[in-house]
């Protein structure tokens, strides 16, 4: 079996190959430019390589088998792998984190495998849609906090993830999102955007980061050049945002400029944007493609670096994902985006065995040859090694071991989830209302729920029980799974479903066109006189795929998703907020738990654009 690394190489002369006590460490924040040009000075070449990787380790099995499972706690290969490799960054995902204690526990112990600066502990925890905390204040997420329009708020939220962060042992977030959402058809971005406005994306990004600036935990923007105007998803394909360098100075650049000098990091977009770099690059089909902004020497290190002048860091998007491994080589991907002026490689391979630590092994080796023979390389991560070097050391990043119990009065407190629920209450938008709410409730009543999955109608059922008990009233629910964009249900079949129903919550998920049952089961509502309400439970466009629509409310998320592992999670604030809404008691309008005053921070526009439905700022009450 090959060598992963020579011995040579783990202890060559004046390199750091322990960890830098903390007593040094705090010597060394007091003249960070000094110590870190010292330290680069004194460094091997894998050492500084090892500084400019963020590795993840969602699973492990220590016989390379496929019985894998989640890595949750850490082992002797991968406490040798960190500090062999010199290893400086880890990024954990949700398969890593179960509970507080477990948390602490894997970070503190991934802290004292380093070998020499403390570890970036990574991960992306932006709120609402992608959210990496099992236990932990999701909050309702970008978009919802860009229909409250409050920046107090969003800097309540970020305050928020960064005390339950910093307290678990988390000393960097991958947030905020400033891709500025102006293509409703966007696959990947949609509420993980604050707005379409790219004014209200820069003032509420801006609040969020001096929120979570409170503690110690960097931010890192994404994901630039942009990457609200796609219609494909990045972890599958490679997209293009064909506008003109003038029409992205005007949207898709403007949160960028406004948040970047209060940001730590700046993470890349696997997009074309070929009115920004127009070089074509040949893929490993030997077609012929645009180069993506995370290989772009010309939109990194001309425009972002140069031009705009940022000097923090400045980290590519997965590696891994499919619009860098569907079109290019592994090794050579990485060369390029190191080229290009990523100081952190995010996700270069997926670590999951000692195969894949052998792999990484190559790695090093195929980039030491290649900067052996390329001066001009050799000094791109020189300088980037000590970007990374010199952050950790001005940012004063410590290894201390984090307490479990402390952790656990502050992750998930009930401070923080009030105020998470407070919050969603201020971002439910209602977009139609032909007085169908609040819906009057009678002491007996019979609620039908059609969605397309059934947690999402467990979840449904579980809020209207708390409803139920809040008005002391019954409520009799009957819910049906339905492929909602499909055409599977007949006349017969729905009008049978909704025999003896009073009342139909009809939650719709990213809409597109034609969706034959939701509109199906609109038609015979109306037909029937049933009182139904379209809950938009993640992106606000459903309505416009939708006619004869009698009442709309848009809740901005039901269940997040991390769409690299197809594993889901529940956003209860946001349906929680968004059913409060819906009705009132016996007694009246006393009665009326909550009332929807979100206003929409997109436009709808109609299926092909043309016209605006529903504009930016519209939102209706129930009062």
């Amino acid at each position: 079996m090959k060598k992963i690394i020579p011995v040579v190489f783990l202890f060559s002369a004046g390199s750091y190959a322990a960890a830098i006590p903390e007593t040094q460490l705090k010597e060394m924040w007091l003249s960070p430019e000094t110590s870190a040009e010292k330290l680069i000075n004194q460094m091997s070449f894998e050492e500084k390589l090892g500084q400019m990787l963020m590795i993840d380790i969602r699973s492990w099995d220590e016989n390379n088998s496929e019985n894998k499972t989640a890595f949750i706690t850490i082992n002797d290969s991968v406490s040798k792998m960190i500090t062999d490799f010199h290893l400086g960054s880890v990024i954990l995902f949700r398969e890593n984190l179960i509970d507080t204690p477990q948390t602490v526990e894997l970070i503190n112990n991934l802290q004292n495998a380093r070998d020499n600066l403390p570890l970036f502990i990574s991960t992306d925890q932006e709120g609402g849609y992608v959210t990496r905390l099992r236990v932990g204040t999701e909050m309702p997420g970008n978009m919802a906090l860009g229909a409250t329009g409050s920046n107090d708020l969003a800097q309540q939220a970020g305050s928020i993830h960064g005390y339950e962060l910093t307290s678990l042992g988390f000393n960097f977030n991958f947030g905020p999102v400033v891709d500025v959402n102006n293509n409703q058809n966007n696959p990947v971005i949609g509420v993980r955007a604050y707005s379409d406005d790219p004014i209200l994306v820069g003032k509420l990004a801006r609040s969020y980061i001096e929120g979570i600036h409170k503690y110690p935990v960097l931010t890192s923007l994404k994901h630039f050049p942009g990457h609200g105007n796609v219609t494909s998803d990045t972890h599958f394909a490679l997209p293009s945002v064909n506008i003109d360098k003038a029409a992205w100075q005007q949207t898709e650049l403007k949160p960028f400029t406004e948040v970047m000098p209060d940001t730590d990091a700046i993470m890349t977009a696997h997009v074309v944007v070929p009115a920004l770099d127009n070089t074509r690059l040949t893929n490993i089909k030997g077609e012929k493609i645009g180069t993506p902004a995370t290989l772009s020497k010309p939109i990194l290190t001309d425009i972002l670096r140069h031009q705009l002048k940022f000097n923090g860091l400045i980290l590519t998007d997965a590696m891994d994902m499919g619009a860098i491994t569907g079109n290019f080589d592994r090794h050579w991907s990485i060369k390029q985006a190191i080229l290009a002026g990523n100081d952190i490689v995010l996700m270069p391979l997926a670590i999951k065995d000692s195969n894949s630590i052998e792999q990484l092994g190559g790695l090093y080796d195929y980039l030491k040859a290649e900067a052996e023979k390329d001066p001009v390389f050799k000094q791109r991560i020189e300088d980037s090694a000590q970007r990374v070097i010199y952050t950790k050391l001005s940012k004063q990043l410590s290894p201390a071991a984090h307490n479990a119990a402390t952790a656990q009065t502050i992750v998930a407190s009930k401070a923080h989830k009030d105020l998470e629920n407070a919050i969603s209450e201020q971002a439910i938008t209602l977009i139609k209302n032909d007085h169908i709410l609040p819906y009057p409730l009678k002491q007996q009543n019979t609620i039908m729920v059609f969605s397309d999955e059934a947690p999402r109608n467990q979840l449904i059922e579980k809020h209207l029980g708390d409803i139920a008990n809040e008005l002391n009233v019954q409520l009799n629910v009957n819910n049906q799974v339905i492929k909602l964009d499909q055409d599977t249900l007949t006349v017969e079949e729905i009008e049978k479903q909704l025999q003896d129903q009073q009342f139909i919550i009809l939650a719709t998920y990213n809409l597109k066109l034609n969706p034959v049952n939701a509109q199906r089961i609109i038609d015979i509502a109306n037909k029937k006189n049933i009182p139904l309400v379209v809950i938009s439970t993640r992106n606000p466009y459903d309505i416009a795929y939708l006619s004869d629509v009698k009442a709309n409310i848009a809740i901005y998320g039901i269940t997040g998703f991390d769409v690299t592992n197809n594993v889901r999670n529940s956003l209860e604030t946001n349906i929680r907020s968004g059913l409060r809404t819906l009705f009132q008691g016996p007694a009246g309008k006393t009665a009326i738990l909550a009332t929807p005053k979100g206003k929409l921070p997109v436009d709808i526009k109609t299926p092909d654009n043309n016209q605006v439905l529903y504009p930016r700022g519209y939102g209706l009450t129930t009062l």
